[in-house]
Formats: structure tokens, sequence, C-alpha cells
């Protein structure tokens, strides 16, 4: 009895990890493990980088004071007409706070004020995980310290391969559900065919039924009128349009069937959404960073595509300000969206691409049997 208690016991914990690998695996499971990743990244560079970053931006912005005061100091204290010894009173501290400046750039000062500008943020190091495991990696922002750069290196090691693995995952469903979309739109047109030719069949029912009655009102004769078509009387016309209403129907639903069989996007519409996507960032960033159109287009494209050059990238969200960090925020949303955006795109063109190609080698070997 203990021992089958205890294989219970295992067997349920280990369907128990199987349905957690399982659930991480699937899509939800896939979008919060990278969520989650992203966020344990932000956490540990923030932890690693911050203190240093606020360290280094302390000794400069401490130096450049004592420096000011030095001079300030000199100015009044030594005899202003000894020029020489306040030129030397003034350059000498001017080496000090020099030598104070190139020791933090060689430790990773990057100019930023203390207090008041930040990189090493939540929000920031959020972003920079995501440039990471996304290989965007501007360049503009990097780890200073070798503990952040040891885990920079590790970090990559785990999300990149995860990164990859939701591309792909989350790619296949956008594009299941855009191609369902487009199905959906296919059928909303022919079904808006459909009563536009049931309308118009509508619309000649009733006129043929107002010139019959006319005629038989005033006792016209029309047999010779449709003799004239092989036809006897004016039920037979009636027959005859609705018979030709229900070939148009049949062959409106035979067409709409052909297409909802193999659906495949268009190309011109995937790069239609691609650039719409671009279109919304470039007006985005183009108002934050009063950059020009051409500028913001070029920032949106050169990240989406995980190039990240770098020379270009949002100023104005380095800082500690709360407007600062959202909108930190909503440009990793945009680069993290827009990447899986990007991934169903490809899927899409390939689907594409795949069946015109096809479509061509077939028209090519039809054309070799017709010449044999």
């Amino acid at each position: 009895m203990g021992r089958r208690h205890r294989r219970s016991k295992v067997t349920r914990v280990v369907n128990l990890v199987k349905k957690i690998i399982a659930f991480f695996f699937s899509h939800i499971g896939l979008c919060a493990l990278v969520v989650g990743y992203a966020l344990l990244g932000a956490v540990i560079f923030k932890a690693v980088e911050g203190p240093h970053e606020a360290e280094i931006q302390a000794q400069v912005k401490a130096a450049r004071e004592r420096a000011v005061d030095v001079v300030w100091n000199a100015t009044f204290r030594v005899n202003r007409l000894d020029s020489k010894q306040w030129k030397n009173t003034v350059l000498d501290e001017v080496k000090v706070f020099k030598t104070v400046c190139m020791q933090s750039i060689r430790k990773g000062y990057d100019g930023k004020e203390y207090g008041k500008q930040a990189q090493w943020t939540f929000t920031g190091a959020f972003l920079y995980s995501l440039t990471v495991i996304t290989t965007i990696g501007y360049g503009n922002t990097a780890a200073k310290t070798y503990i952040g750069k040891t885990l920079t290196m590790l970090y990559a090691i785990i999300g990149i391969p995860l990164m990859l693995l939701f591309l792909t995952n989350i790619g296949d469903v956008m594009a299941k559900i855009f191609r369902f979309l487009y199905a959906q739109s296919i059928r909303l047109k022919f079904r808006l065919i459909l009563w536009h030719k049931k309308r118009k069949a509508a619309k000649i029912r009733r006129a043929n039924s107002l010139v019959s009655r006319l005629t038989r009102g005033h006792r016209v004769k029309t047999d010779s009128s449709v003799d004239s078509f092989g036809l006897g009387a004016g039920a037979d016309v009636e027959d005859l349009l609705t018979a030709r209403v229900e070939m148009e129907q049949l062959e409106v639903r035979e067409t709409a069937a052909a297409q909802l069989e193999s659906v495949t996007v268009p190309i011109s519409l995937v790069v239609f959404t691609m650039l719409g996507y671009l279109g919304v960032g470039t007006t985005i960033f183009k108002v934050w960073e009063g950059w020009t159109f051409l500028e913001s287009f070029y920032f949106c494209f050169i990240s989406l595509t995980t190039i990240g050059f770098g020379d270009k990238f949002p100023s104005t969200s380095v800082s500690n300000t709360d407007e600062a960090q959202e909108k930190l925020v909503i440009t990793s949303i945009y680069l993290l969206f827009g990447m899986a955006l990007l991934a169903m795109c490809f899927n899409l063109a390939q689907e594409e691409v795949q069946n015109k190609t096809r479509w061509i080698a077939d028209k090519f070997r039809s054309k070799d049997d017709d010449d044999d």
C-alpha cells in the first residue's frame, strides 16, 4: 500500500510538471513566459546597473560643483591683478575635473544629469532586456559593470531562443487569425453580391408583374412580341428570369466556395498592413521626439527589423518623470507587438510566394507537355 501510494504521488507530480510545461509552451504560456522573462531581466539589470550609474553621476556632479566653487572663490580671494596666479589656480582645478570626467567616462558615464536623467530605471531596464532578447541591440544603452556584462551574455543565451520560439509560435497564430478575418471579408463580399443580385431580381419581377397587369387591364396582346423570342406567355418570361437569377446566384456561390477552399492573403495586403503599423509608430515618435517623418520611419524600420544601429533613440524618454517612463513602456509594447506582426507578415508572404512559385512551375510543366 505504501509503495502504491508513493507511486501515485510521483505520477501526480509528473503529470503536474507535464501540464505546466505544456502550458508554458502554449500560445498564452509563451507570451507570459517572454513578458515574465523580460520583467525578470528588468529587475536584475536595474539592481546591478542602477547603483553604478547613480554613483558615477554623483561623482561627476560633485567634481563639477567643487570646480565651480574653487573658480568662484579664486575670483574673489586671489588678487585680480595677478592674472597668472588666477589662471594657475583655475587650470589646476580644471585638470582635476577633467581627470574625474575621463575616469567616469571609462566607467560608463554618458553625460546624463544625476537625479534628472537615468537609463537604468525599471522601464529603461525592461526596454534593455527586450533589445537583448530580440537582438535589436541599439548600442547606445549597454551594461557598464563586469557583472552586468556577464549577466547580459547569460541572459541572451536563454532569452534569444525563447524569443525566436515565441515569434514563430505567435506569428503562426496571428497568421491564422488574419487569414480567418480575410476569409470572413471574402464571405461578406459575396454575401453583398448575392444580396444585390436578389434585390435586382426582385425589382425585375415586380416590374414584370406590373407590366403583366397593365397589359391585361388594357387587353394588349403580347403573344407576337413574346413569340419572337420563342416564348408563349408572360409566365414563361418570369420563369426565365427566375432561372437566370438562380444561375447567377449559383455561379457566385461556386466562385466563393472556390476562393474559400484555399484562402491565401495577397502580398499587397500584407505589405499594406506592415506599412500601416510602421506609419502608426512613425506618427507617435514624430510627435514625441520632434523628428522628421523620415527620421521617425527610419527608427521604426531599423527597430522592427532588428538592425538597431542606435543612432536614433527616443531621448526624451530617458528621464525620471512619469511621462518619460510611460513613453518607454509604450515603446517596449510597440517593439514587442511589432516584431510579432512582422513574423505574421513573413508567414503570410511565405505562403503566398510558395503558391505563386507552384503555379508558375505548373504553367511551365503544362507548356512543356503541350510542346511534346
